[in-house]
């Protein structure tokens, strides 16, 4: 077995194959398995050109499949325009799930083999704390790990959260399994305080404070006055809504900033992605007032999602809604002491620039609590209608769709992806080439049935917005960096991304040492601090490498690539090692790694806390990849690995 030194990426060492292989034992039968091939590529994308994901639906809302080319007409702005592509994908059948098996490893050894050919379409879960109080945050998680617990192999899921920033969870797998224990750890299954969110009991606290100021006290005989002077109280309900305002303009600019990070991220991977957003405030008030700054925001963010083929399916995870005032939670505001205060004010009573939550007695200005039905009602109103508005704005221009009033968080996301994976794509070239940044609307029509579709409605004519620019963006630099010379393997090292089965291979990840007894790092590492070292044996698949015999020496010969890099929850490079391996095997090896695979390896620093480690091997004369990623969360502590068998 090749023992790669700790080095940091540059320089890369050249190493020779050792005489000495240590089976990994009960690892080589899957091996043996052939891998689904990645299906070629069959579409080429241009910055010039429209790609729409069309999902058909019968009345029943049951995909329909077996459409044809001319059952499609396509218009934008109403002009027709002749389609350059059309491709039907469709997922597996619910037979062919059930005989899906992935394979049984012992305790820390992973394979980056996967029973399941590459889906039509992939779904990213989206935990969204930001804008979901803590305590239907609760809810979401338990439906979450429902639904994992539930879900059918060959659904490729990823994993994010979202509080102050967007957060990793766990990248594309195909096994239910690895999802909910990662979405099950520790550090993954607690609720987050919702800091730009006013929560009900802030509401009413401050409902109560601005009472207390309106009650009407003594002033002298026979007349009353406000406990508060009337400007005060005018200049601290001003300070309470530009305080609230400020905090939801906060909040949008963070989700439409995660948006747009998820949007670039997914641009890399080929195919429609569902991206299911679990929230509780969508954050979009398109009914009242935005702040100016983020006009051109909200279709940037929408552009993004369509140019990456990200259809946004937002989840409304307080269930069947009802106003607060109907919940048991709800409390009287304790200033209340008659029924037109209960009611609100009488209709002509309050001036048209009073605060429709007080009323006026006496002087213009000087008002007192009105209770909150009418201001509670009429606002939780306009708050809710305007939240499932901008859900199904977003979800219709981006080709997917909003869910909301409902209570099984867990069956919604299972109905997402079990039909969102029947769908058609179709190409055109926009007929108008001036990208003016308007909005551009497309209507699709299918002939030969009364059918409900769902695809985005439009897009907007802009530079970033373009179908097809990040992708070409993506493999110029792929190109560029190819012919640098740089490593081969960086384009597929990217945190989540899906891993890559052209090579097949295993790893077996143990703690070197016990806590607390890790060897220091070496002076150049970028680990700093509490660290535990890990061994990391590979495995490769002879039958997927070139290893020609050099008939001058007898030995079989080449040259992989051998890349480990350590992540943090935020994408963050924690360390890395990169290698570049000069194999020269024996006769008497090559028999044992004809059993085994070709088995090599490297330790690795990791600092403490979340991590994940995700390794590649490149073989430069196969020109062929191999990915996986695994989180250091699912490695047995030193202590249970040290009993299992």
């Amino acid at each position: 077995m090749v023992i790669l030194p700790q080095r940091r990426r540059a320089p890369v060492k050249r190493l020779a194959l050792c005489l000495v292989a240590i089976v990994l034992t009960q690892t080589a039968s899957t091996f043996a398995q052939n891998a689904p091939a990645d299906p070629d590529t069959t579409l080429r994308v241009n910055s010039r050109a429209v790609l729409i994901d069309v999902l058909v639906t019968d009345r029943g809302g049951n995909p329909v499949t077996g459409l044809k080319r001319e059952n499609f007409t396509v218009t934008e702005q109403g002009k027709p325009q002749p389609l350059n592509f059309f491709e039907e994908h469709r997922a597996l059948s619910s037979a062919q799930a059930q005989t899906i098996q992935f394979p049984q490893l012992p305790p820390d050894v992973f394979t980056n083999f996967s029973p399941i050919a590459p889906p039509p379409a992939v779904n990213i879960l989206l935990l969204d704390a930001l804008n979901t109080p803590m305590a239907d945050q609760i809810y979401l998680r338990q439906a979450a790990q429902h639904f994992l617990k539930t879900l059918k192999p060959g659904s490729r899921l990823a994993i994010f959260t979202l509080s102050q920033r967007l957060s990793f969870v766990q990248g594309f797998a195909d096994d239910p399994y690895l999802l909910a224990r990662a979405l099950g750890y520790r550090k993954n299954d607690k609720p987050e305080p919702a800091v730009l969110l006013q929560s009900q009991e802030e509401a009413t606290a401050q409902d109560t404070v601005v009472g207390l100021m309106n009650q009407m006290v003594g002033a002298g005989p026979g007349a009353l006055t406000t406990a508060g002077p009337a400007n005060m109280i005018e200049a601290f309900q001003q300070f309470l809504k530009e305080t609230q305002y400020a905090q939801t303009s906060d909040r949008e600019y963070r989700t439409t900033q995660a948006l747009q990070q998820l949007a670039s991220y997914l641009a890399a991977f080929p195919g429609r992605k569902n991206l299911i957003w679990m929230t509780g405030a969508f954050p979009l008030d398109i009914f009242g007032l935005t702040d100016m700054r983020f006009d051109d925001i909200t279709p940037k963010t929408v552009n993004l999602l369509s140019a990456a083929r990200v259809a946004l399916y937002p989840v409304d995870v307080r269930g069947a809604w009802t106003h607060s005032l109907h919940t048991a939670e709800h409390t009287l505001d304790p200033t209340i002491g008659n029924a037109q205060q209960l009611l609100g004010p009488a209709a002509g009573f309050a001036p048209s620039t009073a605060d429709s939550s007080n009323i006026v007695t006496g002087q213009a200005a000087v008002t007192t609590a009105s209770g909150g039905f009418d201001h509670a009602l009429a606002g939780e109103d306009i708050a809710n209608n305007s939240s499932n508005a901008a859900m199904d704005m977003v979800a219709q221009q981006t080709g997917g769709r909003a869910f909301y009033n409902g209570n099984d968080l867990a069956s919604i996301v299972d109905k997402v992806v079990s039909t969102s994976s029947d769908f058609y794509t179709l190409s055109y070239s926009p007929s108008d080439t001036n990208m003016n940044g308007a909005l551009r609307k497309i209507h699709v029509d299918v002939a030969g049935g009364s059918y409900t579709l769902c695809y985005r409605q439009g897009y907007y004519a802009r530079d970033e917005g373009l179908p097809g620019a990040a992708q070409t963006a993506q493999s110029r630099a792929v190109q560029q960096a190819a012919h640098n010379g740089a490593n081969p393997l960086q384009p597929f090292m990217d945190f989540g991304l899906p891993q890559t089965g052209q090579i097949l291979y295993k790893v077996k990840i143990l703690p070197a040492s016990a806590p607390d007894t890790a060897p220091a790092p070496a002076p150049d590492s970028p680990v700093k601090g509490p660290h535990d070292r890990y061994s990391v044996d590979f495995a490769i698949d002879l039958k997927d490498l070139d290893l020609p015999l050099d008939p001058a020496d007898g030995l079989h010969k080449g040259t992989l690539n051998l890349n480990l890099i350590v992540y943090d929850r935020y994408g963050q490079i924690a360390n890395r090692r990169d290698h570049l391996v000069a194999l020269n095997i024996k006769p008497d090896i090559w028999k044992i790694f004809e059993q085994t695979g070709v088995q090599l390896h490297a330790d690795i620093d990791v600092p403490r806390g979340q991590y994940w480690l995700r390794t590649g091997v490149y073989d430069a004369s196969t020109r062929k990849v191999g990915t996986m990623e695994i989180p250091f969360s699912s490695v047995h502590p030193l202590q249970a690995s040290a009993q299992q068998p």
